[in-house]
């Protein structure tokens, strides 16, 4: 073939992937700046190093020799670009995903006895199925009608006086299955003589009711300077939106302009009172089956402060997050074992996601109970941040942001997320994170959410308290 004519096919095939490549640099650019998470600064130098490349390459096709050279980088940076705005699309819409807390629902469901022979909802069409008169009334009411319309038949209601006679009716065989909110069986678990609640039950169906949300909490129009947020762990699998006891009640206040954040741990058995108690006293992770609202009104309440946003995470996101990001490595002060999961080493254990719940959730292995538990959930999530700050984020980031996304729920603003993340790149801070626990005496008294049951509860220590509350305003109060 004529030396011409292939010269001029090879520059041809250039121009042609030089405007691929022009294309997705203008989307790369765009995404990115769509994304609102990187410094004016940085779409710049990236507009300008791409746009030099595209120089180069220009240049490169203007000669055979150099030209085959030329169209590989060009279609490699192509490609890079069209990957990038890829991960941007997926950030921004995760970021979004995250901020949208906008319902929490109840999930009210059937149970059976563990080693029932009923696997679906058309097994127990027969059985006796017990209700309670009055907890949770309407909503069991709307459960029954509806597995009714699936069934398209009547089922056999027999009511209780409460949630206990319901369940010593099920062990016993006088009920075949029972209708029971979600948030309700680790609750009645606590209560001595029930510990099989939690194991011997089993779920056949579950009906999801959008619940009333009595009070929002006022989010701030911008990221102030200080602010507080609580990061609350639902001890639930499933919808993050779902209401349920919060097993995990830390505070983290977070000074932008000092670069200090303080995470404050509060024990889940903290005997305390909120806005739906009227002044009755009832565990802290109680609050959480009355909504996230409850939760930070106690806190509010215990430590004299306003928080300003809060992050919910469920226990599969938990666990889908860690096995995305290919394990963590936690620091474990003790050696133990939770069986059948694993036995934790003193020193460095590299954890799977299930791994990692149990060692955040173990308690009864532990003199110090609830607080080691609580040291244990404060460097999980410290080591959650650093495998993020890792290369494991990037090789595992498609991964990661499908589970993050379902997983978390925050009423911080997407625009306000971005801010801060947007804040970080352009200074690359070093961040100083502290913690502390809050602690008190053990003893046993009614609660709130369980009356007439004596449950084990924490009498928060006065100093304890004031001394958290002198390390909030180290942080919060800033002239």
């Amino acid at each position: 073939m004529n030396r011409r004519i292939v010269s001029s096919i090879h520059k041809w095939i250039g121009y042609i992937l030089l405007v691929f490549y022009g294309v997705s640099v203008v989307g790369l650019i765009y995404y990115c700046a769509k994304s609102r998470i990187f410094p004016v600064s940085y779409l710049i130098l990236t507009t300008a190093v791409l746009t030099i490349f595209g120089g180069v390459f220009l240049w490169m096709h203007r000669k055979v020799v150099t030209s085959i050279a030329a169209s590989i980088l060009t279609l490699i940076l192509a490609f890079v670009c069209v990957l990038g705005s890829y991960y941007m699309i997926r950030t921004s819409r995760t970021i979004t995903e995250v901020a949208k807390a906008d319902k929490q629902t109840d999930v009210i469901s059937v149970y059976v006895m563990e080693k029932d022979p009923a696997q679906s909802l058309e097994d127990i069409q027969d059985y006796q199925i017990g209700i309670v008169k009055e907890t949770d009334r309407e909503r069991t009411d709307q459960t029954v009608k509806k597995l009714e319309n699936v069934l398209k038949s009547p089922l056999e209601i027999q009511e209780y006086e409460d949630i206990l006679k319901m369940l010593d009716a099920l062990k016993e065989g006088k009920a075949g299955a029972v209708i029971l909110n979600d948030a309700y069986v680790g609750m009645f678990a606590d209560v001595e003589g029930y510990s099989w609640i939690a194991t011997d039950l089993r779920r056949i169906t579950s009906v999801e009711h959008e619940a009333e949300v009595t009070e929002e909490s006022a989010v701030p129009d911008n990221v102030p300077e200080t602010f507080v947020m609580y990061l609350s762990g639902i001890d639930t699998y499933g919808g993050i939106s779902a209401r349920s006891r919060s097993d995990v009640n830390i505070l983290a206040v977070v000074n932008t302009k000092l670069k200090k954040i303080l995470l404050l741990s509060t024990p889940r058995d903290y005997y305390v009172d909120y806005n739906v108690t009227d002044g009755a006293k009832d565990k802290l992770t109680h609050a959480g089956i009355y909504g996230v609202e409850a939760s930070m009104d106690a806190l509010e309440r215990l430590y004299g402060i306003q928080i300003d946003y809060y992050l919910r995470i469920n226990f599969s996101g938990f666990v889908d997050i860690i096995d995305a990001l290919g394990g963590i490595d936690v620091n474990s002060e003790y050696e133990f074992t939770v069986e059948p999961i694993k036995t934790y080493h003193v020193g460095i254990n590299h954890l799977t996601g299930l791994e990692a719940l149990a060692f955040a959730r173990e308690r009864y292995s532990f003199a110090d109970g609830d607080y080691q538990r609580a040291k244990n959930q404060m460097e999980v999530i410290r080591a959650v941040v650093a495998q993020c700050a890792s290369s494991s984020l990037l090789k595992n980031y498609a991964s990661v942001m499908n589970a993050v996304s379902g997983s978390f729920e925050t009423n911080m603003p997407d625009d306000q997320i971005a801010s801060l993340v947007r804040m970080q790149l352009a200074d690359m801070a070093q961040w100083e994170v502290t913690s502390y626990t809050s602690t008190g005496t053990g003893m046993y008294a009614e609660t709130f959410s369980m009356p007439g049951q004596q449950l084990s509860v924490i009498e928060p220590d006065p100093a304890s308290v004031e001394e958290a509350k002198r390390l909030i305003q180290e942080l919060y109060i800033y002239e």
